[in-house]
């Protein structure tokens, strides 16, 4: 039986509206707007940036490269075709690259997203670094206002997480011997019929930042070395187990108080920036409490001193 006339336009007029979809210009996948970057970032990089692949990310993903893959082994030829390395014009489409190394769409897509999240975060080191406390499965550090947690772009630094990155490499460097060679650390690679390949150094381990700080924000910056510890120190701040005490400076202080409700991100800018939502609005929710440790106007007497945040 067919639907009513007034039924259908119902229907019709409460449907949800359907998101804008983008297609990647590489392999053409349907992206929704706020996933498209991301999977540039590890699919199609230099046609998400062309300026920063030729000023520099280029240069990282070719040096992974010569040392993940054995030179004329099929991914390696996959990605030179791919991504152009020695100044040859790049193949961006991978449909196209697909049928050049006589593969299905699927796996070229897969063999290239693969290579690019094994590129690590670029080590960086900086002498405003400062640890106050390291053990086997956790570092904590001093995080300095105007610094991120973690880089803008991975392989180009200017993060706390790529200071720590350059710290834990260096515990992780292989012993060196009189030659300046390692003396047996690292890892060999074999080629086909089980013949040594050269040696490469063994991969530092990547940190892992289990909670964040505003850019503006200074203060203990917890990290974990170890997958096992990243879940279970992450879990205690998802579950608020951890209590978190800020310091700051106010012009007019709002007294004793408990403050609720949500925080959304600030838009238009790239750092990482939380503003209370307006009305509409959802975000995270968060509960802080305020208490006046010191008041300038009362001859910098020290109250209760204390304090939390969501």
């Amino acid at each position: 039986m067919s639907t009513p006339l007034p039924a259908l336009l119902l229907s019709v007029a409460c449907s949800p509206p359907i998101s804008p979809r983008l297609a990647c210009p590489s392999c053409r996948q349907a992206l929704q707007e706020k996933s498209y970057r991301r999977h540039l970032a590890f699919c199609a990089p230099d046609l998400l940036d062309p300026e920063g692949w030729a000023a520099g990310d280029c240069a990282v993903v070719q040096r992974h490269c010569s040392r993940l893959h054995r030179p004329g082994s099929a991914t390696a030829r996959a990605l030179e075709l791919r991504f152009g390395f020695g100044g040859k014009p790049a193949v961006t489409s991978q449909q196209r690259l697909a049928a050049e190394m006589g593969w299905t769409n699927r796996r070229t897509r897969d063999t290239i997203a693969k290579f690019l999240h094994a590129i690590p975060p670029v080590s960086e080191p900086s002498d405003r670094l400062q640890v106050l406390y390291e053990d086997a499965s956790m570092l904590v550090v001093n995080k300095p206002a105007g610094v991120g947690v973690t880089p803008e772009h991975r392989w180009r630094g200017g993060s706390v997480l790529n200071w720590v990155m350059w710290h834990l490499s260096r515990d992780a460097a292989p012993p060196q011997d009189g030659r300046g060679r390692g003396g047996g650390g690292g890892q060999r690679r074999r080629g086909r019929g089980g013949r040594g390949g050269r040696r490469t150094p063994a991969p530092a381990p990547e940190p892992r930042p289990c909670h964040r700080l505003d850019l503006n924000t200074s203060g203990a910056l917890v990290f974990a070395k170890t997958p096992e510890a990243a879940s279970a120190l992450m879990s205690q701040f998802e579950s608020r187990r951890v209590r978190k005490a800020y310091a700051a400076l106010c012009t007019a202080p709002p007294g004793e108080s408990l403050v609720e409700g949500e925080i959304c991100r600030v838009d238009g800018v790239q750092h990482c920036e939380r503003r209370v939502c307006g009305p509409g609005e959802s975000g995270q929710a968060a509960r802080t409490s305020l208490v006046v440790v010191a008041d300038s106007a009362a001859g910098g007497e020290a109250g209760s001193a204390g304090g939390g945040g969501g």
